[in-house]
């Protein structure tokens, strides 16, 4: 390859990777559906699910959550709980942020990844308390990690993700919480929605199948 050719490959790929990473970006995020295929018997009360996560408005590194047009002071709620990534030039510094599309958010999505891995394991799943019967297991839920970033290379960028999850059992009482932490990189050469679409749905498919080893005896956990 002629110098002036490999000039203009690195315009192309620095245009490439930073032509959208000054927006804000929405992805909805398709959880892949559980079925209660042989029932155990037992039901889980998923009582409370809370957002955890701590936000920084200048990080020291790309995987603490961060907003890309909202200080924390200024962001609502509802934007806090919908972010799941911060988008980054080919330098790596931080510019847009990637949004879960209106009607999701981050405790939606572990809620339907953490039911449809107990229905895998046989478990009957709840979310009201009247619903609930009085021998449920009870299960409090606190996300710790729910993020995605990018992290820039040469030839290629990879796009990271990470979940994790801390599931307190207060019925039957549990000393312990469980501790469930889902991973995926998707090495790529531009940050395009497809690409955060596959690190996203490579890191959900961690995450249930890391919660059916972790929840497969709640009533017996120690």
């Amino acid at each position: 390859m002629s110098r002036l050719a490999k000039f203009y490959f690195l315009i192309s790929f620095v245009l490439l990777s930073t032509g959208c990473a000054t927006n804000r970006g929405f992805l909805g995020i398709d959880v892949p559906a559980g079925s209660l295929t042989v029932p155990n018997g037992k039901q889980v009360y998923i009582r409370s699910i809370t957002d955890n996560r701590q936000f920084q408005d200048k990080p020291s590194t790309p995987d603490i959550p961060s907003l890309g047009f909202d200080s924390l002071k200024e962001a609502t709620a509802d934007i806090k709980n919908r972010a799941m990534a911060r988008k980054r030039n080919s330098y790596g510094k931080a510019m847009g942020d990637i949004l879960l599309e209106e009607g999701q958010s981050v405790q939606g999505v572990i809620y339907q990844a953490t039911r449809n891995s107990l229905f895998s394991l046989g478990y009957a799943v709840v979310s009201k308390e009247e619903e609930a019967r009085p021998d449920a297991i009870i299960l409090d839920i606190s996300i710790d990690k729910f993020w995605g970033w990018l992290e820039p290379g040469f030839w290629a960028i990879s796009l990271k993700s990470e979940i994790t999850t801390t599931n307190t059992i207060t019925m039957p009482k549990q000393d312990s919480p469980i501790l469930i932490k889902a991973t995926a990189k998707n090495t790529c050469q531009v940050g395009s929605e497809a690409n955060w679409k596959k690190v996203f749905r490579l890191v959900i498919d961690d995450f249930i199948e890391k919660a059916k080893i972790e929840l497969k005896n709640l009533d017996t956990n120690n």
